[in-house]
């Protein structure tokens, strides 16, 4: 492979390329042969740069010099300059040297000119010929094709040119004009071919933005407006038109530019104000309007309409909510124009809830009530605000977190945006948060927790009276965990210390106003609890009514919500799939809860002494309005409740169950579930129950007894009976069987309604009988041998009968009245027969006895009191014989 030459000759380059200079400024194409050139004359003639005409010798190297220089020192070329020559070839010669260069050019010349000759010589014949040859040629010519008439042979070329242009001119000329035009057309077409982009921007951005490529078109954006503001005069053709009418031009598709540039920024500012848009996508939009010329940085576009949504949509769904809380309030009012129909209606959902309870069923069967409605939409009133908020906040949160550390930076590009803090966004958020409180609290009246505590507060307007306090305690714990799951969800973002208070103070008043308005539904339904007992005796234990079990369950239920509301467990959705873990409470919801649960317990003693007393529901003609759906068979119903005594042994019975079991079991689990000690509660409360149950009993026993004594009375202090002179006895008296018939009676009521109560009852009327018949012997000043003996027989009588229920007070008063009978016996002649006497008084007793065995067969001693029933059926005949004698 040949070496390469880098030797590249200056006019050699100009004569390839057909330019005037190495450095062209505009494009040219110049022919060397045919124009006067340097490059021409340098390249024309083949001379030699190296030799020396004058043969002298020169160091100067001719190669090196510019082309100007070159054609004015070579010979071969038209600009030769002698001057020129000598001072850049010899510049030091000498006159000699110069005189020996004419010699040597001189010598030169002659040289050529014998070669010339020499030529000539041996070539005459030959331009003698040709000179014949032309001489006979031209002379030919002449004659003809040259003659005159023809102009020397050039008219008849010269009109078949002319016949030639004119044909040319109707074939070829609007050819070459097309040629012409197409030339111009391609070389404009060249040039926007070049600037098609600038040109067809507009629906370039246009067809971006309808397919969603924002980025591309802002692309495409930047690049058309680096173009305009660097290379203007490259947009269009050079010379297609004047300054001002390209710059129209360029000014009318940049302000459709524009224009399709302001509609993208309007979709986009559109887009940065949808909330239901992604976090992703917001901050995307607003890096992509960055990229836009803006008065004001687009991410407050973003903040101050997602600011001003959320807190809108929050007061419109409140409002909305509230609306339907009203109508909800308003279709399921009560009838109050009865005041009995919200008290027994309450009673009603009482019974149902606590049927549920027992039943073990879900807590939305529980919390069923007629206001049922109304909690459901505060509920949702609750939650729909909540929801609101928290949909958008959380983004609005993330993003302007992400300003405040400057992911958004960008530097104004007009000098009147105005610079906002970027803090500003916490503000927004703080906002928010405030509103928020600020709706639950409206809703729900709250204020400070003291203000609260030291004055009474009513229960919100918005909220059912016609609900019990089962249904309300259910549905503010399901409230109050929609607040909780918000308030954590708000603190989880660490907004600010502020937020994080203004929360931590809503969940607190929030607490205290729902503990209150729980205690307040509380205590009423304790003073209206009365109304649910149905009269039905309970499962586990006979001796009491269900009404007992009732209650014990409705206390445990309702102690247990209020300590949940007081913050006791956590009530949010989160907390459900965690294991319940109990929190401390402070000593204020302490002080609330226990004091409301001891005065519902004085409430439900007053409700059954109200069951007892003639304003019973049932004493004024009102039948239990509770259907009681049971499969077993519920042994009251064979009762008339109609009768007060009935229903006082029933209250009685239970009285004592209550104060035996429940009171202590119900004091003591508050105790272990609030670590407290209320042992001197416990002891007003014991103490009190203790009270009204004598006083219940009292109010049985006394009528009773009355009787008895009355009916005693009658036949001891008989004005027709001379304790003297009667004569000894065949027979007992009829009061004494009215009065062991009456107290039959008395056993039959008591057994039927309250078993327990049994003993006491026989044992109280017993004791007022053997104290009215100690007083009325006590006024008989003497008796005979038949006085003595008919009283020791009734008397007797009525101690072996009712021996059961002697006590010892009982059986006291009966020896003392035996001694004082022996006291004032008086003897009389014909009294010597004593044994006999009394023998037939025996049997007179045991026949007696024996005909009324069955008819009082209820006093009759069990088997495992037998040996008492001996020894004191011993003690009373001696007592007898004792008096006798």
């Amino acid at each position: 492979m040949p070496r390469l030459s880098y030797n590249v000759d200056e006019a050699a380059l100009l004569k390839a390329y057909k330019i005037s200079t190495l450095n062209p400024t505009q494009w040219e194409e110049v022919d060397h042969d045919l124009e006067d050139s340097v490059a021409g004359a340098l390249t024309g003639n083949g001379g030699d740069v190296e030799g020396d005409p004058l043969g002298i010798g020169s160091s100067v190297n001719v190669r090196e010099m510019d082309m100007e220089s070159k054609a004015s020192i070579l010979i071969s070329s038209k600009s030769f300059d002698p001057k020129a020559f000598l001072t850049v070839m010899h510049p030091h010669a000498t006159f000699q040297d110069l005189a020996q260069g004419i010699n040597t050019l001189q010598a030169s010349i002659d040289a050529r000119s014998e070669a010339i000759r020499i030529l000539v010589e041996d070539n005459f014949d030959r331009f003698v010929a040709v000179k014949a040859s032309t001489d006979a040629l031209y002379a030919e010519m002449k004659e003809g094709l040259l003659s005159d008439s023809s102009e020397y042979a050039s008219k008849p070329v010269r009109d078949e040119l002319k016949q030639a242009a004119v044909k040319a001119n109707q074939v070829f000329l609007p050819v070459l004009e097309n040629a012409s035009k197409a030339s111009k057309l391609r070389t404009t077409l060249g040039v926007f071919d070049r600037s098609k982009f600038f040109f067809n921007l507009p629906s370039f951005i246009m067809d971006s933005i309808d397919a969603g490529k924002y980025e591309v078109a802002i692309r495409d954006y930047k690049k058309g407006k680096n173009l305009l503001e660097t290379r203007p005069g490259q947009l269009l053709p050079v010379g297609a038109t004047d300054g001002q009418a390209q710059k129209r031009i360029l000014d009318k598709v940049w302000a459709s530019v524009e224009k399709a540039i302001g509609e993208m920024r309007n979709v986009l500012l559109s887009q940065l104000q949808d909330p239901s848009r992604t976090v992703d996508e917001h901050e995307k939009t607003i890096e992509l309007l960055q990229d836009l010329p803006m008065s004001e940085d687009p991410a407050w576009t973003y903040f101050d309409s997602q600011h001003k949504w959320i807190m809108e949509q929050m007061n419109k769904t409140y409002e909305a909510s509230v609306k339907a809380v009203n109508a909800a309030m308003e279709k399921t009012a009560t009838d109050e124009s009865d005041p009995d129909t919200l008290p027994n209606l309450l009673a009603s959902q009482l019974h149902n809830s606590l049927a549920a309870l027992e039943k073990k069923q879900a807590d939305a069967i529980v919390a069923q009530s007629t206001g049922e409605p109304v909690w459901q939409g505060v509920v949702d009133l609750v939650k729909n605000v909540s929801e609101v908020m928290l949909s958008s906040l959380p983004s609005f949160w993330k993003i302007s977190t992400n300003f405040m550390e400057g992911k958004f930076k960008k530097v104004p590009t007009s000098p009147t945006g105005t610079r906002r803090s970027p803090t500003q966004c916490k503000s927004m958020a703080l906002d928010i948060i405030k509103l928020y409180i600020s709706l639950v609290s409206r809703f729900f009246t709250l204020s400070d927790m003291a203000v609260m505590a030291s004055s009474s507060t009513k229960p919100p307007p918005l909220l059912p009276k016609n609900s019990s306090s089962l249904s309300l305690a259910h549905y503010l714990m399901k409230i109050l965990g929609d607040i909780q799951e918000t308030v954590n969800d708000l603190n989880a973002m660490d907004i600010s210390n502020e937020a994080a208070l203004g929360l931590k103070n809503l969940l607190e008043t929030a607490r205290w106003r729902f503990e209150d308005i729980l205690v307040g539904a509380w205590l009423r339904d304790a003073q209206l609890f009365y109304l649910i007992e149905t009269w039905t005796a309970s499962p586990s234990d006979p001796s009491a009514t269900l009404y007992i079990t009732q209650m014990e369950a409705f206390q445990r239920q309702v102690t247990t919500a209020a300590y949940k509301l007081a913050g006791g467990v956590d009530l949010s959705t989160a907390s459900l799939t965690k294991p319940t873990r109990q929190n401390p409470i402070t000593s204020a919801f302490v002080s609330k809860i226990t004091k409301t649960f001891m005065d519902a317990l004085y409430a439900f003693l007053d409700g059954m002494l109200r069951l007892a007393s003639d304003e019973s529901p049932i004493a004024l003609g009102k039948k239990p309005f509770v259907v009681v759906e049971s499969d077993a068979t519920n042994p009251l119903d064979l009762l008339d409740l109609t009768d007060g005594d009935i229903r006082l042994l029933l209250v009685l019975s239970n009285f004592g169950h209550l104060a035996k079991y429940i009171v202590p079991s119900m004091i003591t689990q508050l105790e272990s579930a609030f670590g407290i000690n209320i042992s001197e509660d416990r002891q007003t409360l014991m103490s009190a129950v203790e009270e009204l149950e004598k006083t219940l009993f009292e109010s049985y026993a006394k009528p009773k007894a009355i009787v008895v004594k009355d009916l005693v009375k009658s036949g001891i202090l008989d004005k027709d009976m001379d304790w003297y002179e009667t004569p000894q006895p065949t027979e007992i008296r009829p009061y004494m069987y009215r009065t062991i018939v009456y107290l039959v009676g008395v056993h039959a009521q008591v057994s039927s309604a309250a078993e327990r109560l049994i003993e006491q009852t026989m044992t109280h009327l017993v004791d007022e009988l053997a104290t009215e018949a100690l007083r009325c012997f006590g006024q008989i000043d003497r008796f005979g041998m038949g006085g003595m003996l008919r009283a020791t027989l009734e008397i007797e009588y009525m101690h072996q009968t009712l021996i059961k229920y002697v006590t010892p007070s009982a059986d006291a008063a009966l020896s003392e009245l035996y001694n004082n009978i022996s006291v004032a016996y008086q003897r009389r002649q014909g009294d010597e027969n004593l044994q006999s006497n009394l023998d037939r008084v025996k049997k007179t007793l045991a026949d007696a006895r024996r005909a009324t065995g069955i008819e009082f067969l209820c006093f009759r001693k069990t088997a495992t009191r037998s040996a008492t029933t001996g020894s004191s059926s011993s003690r009373s005949t001696r007592d007898a014989s004792r008096s006798a004698r």
